[in-house]
């Protein structure tokens, strides 16, 4: 199987009867239980996600010719969406994005509680929300229909790894909120699970023995520890939670219609017709489009907020499609802060036999509860490839969040959050429709990309020539251009007096300093000539400039020298010893010139 790509398994069921086989049209009218397998983009997790998935297509197969793979980096909105249109079990693996969470004050359906998916096909680690509203109104599930969330955060109740899990009452919204959107698309029960191999749940309910209930709590990764509350978000139905212990540990959970069946499942099957089809993703490639002169509004100061502005021409100017949304994403290429580049995308499972006794682990294949296969269809041993990865935390960077973009005079313009940490950024900007579907891969290759400098909060830019030469003991002059690229003033102006004639507060300017280094090896130059400095404009606010004059005196001796200048802020002091590089001017100093009198 060719790793990604959407694919159907049909299994040919040849069934004998009075020495004939039963036509082809007749077989493909029986009902029999759609399957579909989804793996969401989950950075170095994907891998083993897709083992996992695969697994559970091996089990399913054994029992229905109707399997659908739906797997990173080709997961689209727009294939989900299609392939679940009458689905008896869906497993999904991939990203959990739920509420409560740190993320928002309040629950958001358009983003919360369903799909972490590739934005368009091929888009790698970079993953976009489809939340319950999207779920509940766009797909309609067969009937007595059963969905399996695997491996996500925030679906069983719990967090992300590395975050507090919250109480009880946290985790009790956060079962019942991430089944909602699934039951108003017609699922009778939303299993959570976040360690347990997934082809247990798939083999069991396909197998048609037993309720949904028993083989939730006849699982391998079942604890005992059992609470029980009615939905608030879906009337009728009853949630369950199975902690890790009487109190904590959350990764375990259930919502269903009391009594449902595995045979209820079975027996309200869709009919077969013509397998899945992959769905034409919207375009805007060839309307006579073009995105150019893309820009940022403000210089990209660390946690500052700015507009990403494109220039749009257009052949035909109603050819561009109104409501469009624009979607963004920070790719690091060198980032400032080391503890967020040391930090991975995920937390890895240490080994399946050394979490085997720990609560939530992930059991060995052969304990997940997968009847032997047939000696006639044994299917093709699955390479294991080391262990698999556990729940994934959320890496922001990845998340492509679109918003509805604003037309402008010549093009169009959205609001974007710069990075929190310093550094080189590769910013990759997506378009999609109105309701948050990417357009395909042609249409966002008319976006042009661009490489971002993200500044510190505390920053500076400074224009001053790279090299000079000046004679030894005599004077040099340097003039300097500084920005203050930073989030706050350099300083303060000077306050008046009041109506009362209080007394004037001063005003607090920062320093431009120059500093001379000695830069010949082995060189015994002696006292080097002492620091220029020169006063800036008081309280020099962000993204203002001022220009400078030092004047510098060239040392006594003659060599190579550089000159390196620093701003020292009132309160803050000397911006390189806070990280922000000096200017650096080169110097070479000559000897002094001789002259005879005639």
């Amino acid at each position: 199987m060719k790793r990604g790509s959407v694919i159907v398994v049909v299994t040919l069921l040849a069934l004998a009867m009075a020495g004939s086989i039963v036509p082809a049209s007749v077989l493909a009218a029986r009902a029999a239980p759609k399957v579909v397998l989804i793996v969401g983009p989950v950075g170095s997790a994907t891998d083993g996600y897709r083992r996992l998935a695969e697994e559970a297509a091996v089990a399913a197969a054994r029992y229905t010719p109707n399997v659908v793979r739906i797997y990173s980096p080709d997961a689209t909105w727009s294939a989900v969406r299609q392939a679940l249109q009458g689905a008896s079990v869906v497993l999904y693996l991939g990203h959990g994005n739920g509420w409560p969470s740190r993320y928002r004050d309040s629950l958001y359906p358009a983003t919360q509680d369903g799909f972490g998916l590739n934005p368009t096909a091929g888009a790698g680690d970079a993953h976009q929300y489809f939340g319950e509203d999207a779920i509940g109104r766009e797909v309609k599930l067969a009937r007595h229909a059963v969905v399996i969330l695997s491996h996500l955060c925030y679906a069983s109740g719990n967090s992300e790894p590395g975050l507090e899990e919250g109480p009880l009452e946290v985790g009790q919204q956060r079962v019942d909120n991430y089944a909602a959107g699934f039951i108003r698309a017609g699922a009778d029960a939303v299993i959570a699970d976040s360690y347990l191999r997934p082809a247990y749940y798939v083999s069991s309910i396909l197998a048609g023995k037993g309720t949904i209930d028993r083989i939730w709590r006849t699982a391998p990764s079942f604890n005992g520890n059992l609470l029980q509350f009615a939905s608030v978000r879906s009337k009728g139905y009853v949630a369950q939670m199975d902690t890790d212990t009487p109190t904590q540990g959350f990764h375990r959970s259930i919502v269903l219609r009391a009594g449902l069946a595995a045979a209820n499942v079975l027996a309200s099957a869709t009919r077969i017709t013509n397998g899945f089809q992959s769905p034409l993703e919207p375009t805007i490639a060839g309307l006579g489009l073009s995105f150019d002169q893309a820009d940022l509004a403000t210089p990209p100061t660390a946690g500052s907020t700015t507009k990403l502005t494109f220039r749009v021409t257009a052949t035909d100017p109603s050819s561009l499609p109104s409501g469009l949304m624009v979607g963004v994403r920070w790719d690091p290429i060198q980032t400032d802060d080391p503890i967020a580049a040391a930090a991975g995308p995920a937390l890895t499972n240490p080994s399946s036999a050394a979490a085997a006794a720990k609560p939530g682990s992930v059991p060995p294949l052969e304990t997940a509860g997968l009847a032997a296969p047939a000696p006639t269809a044994t299917p093709e041993p699955i390479d294991d490839g080391g262990p698999v990865d556990l729940v994934s935390p959320e890496v922001p960077g990845e998340i492509v969040a679109p918003v509805a973009a604003k037309r402008t005079a010549n093009g169009l313009s959205v609001p974007v959050k710069i990075p929190t940490a310093a550094g080189l950024y590769r910013l990759v900007a997506t378009i999609h429709e109105a309701d948050g579907a990417a357009y395909d891969a042609a249409s966002q290759a008319l976006v042009p990309a661009l490489i971002v400098r993200v500044t510190g909060r505390l920053t500076a830019r400074y224009d001053a020539p790279a090299a000079v030469t000046a004679t030894a003991g005599k004077q040099v002059q340097l003039r300097v251009k500084v920005t203050n690229l930073g989030a706050a003033a350099w300083g303060s102006p000077a306050m008046l007096p009041t109506l009362d004639g209080a007394e004037l507060v001063p005003a607090r300017r920062a320093t431009l300093v120059a500093r001379w280094v000695n830069i010949a090896a082995g060189s015994a130059a002696g006292p080097i000539a002492t620091e220029s400095t020169s006063l800036l404009p008081p309280g020099l606010a962000p993204r203002e400039s001022a220009t400078a004059q030092l004047d510098l005196t060239a040392p006594a001796v003659p060599g190579e020298y550089l000159v390196l200048i620093d701003v020292v802020v009132p309160g803050t002091g000397s911006l390189a010893v806070a990280g922000v590089p000096p200017a650096l001017v080169r110097v070479t100093v000559s000897g002094a010139s001789s002259s005879t009198a005639p």
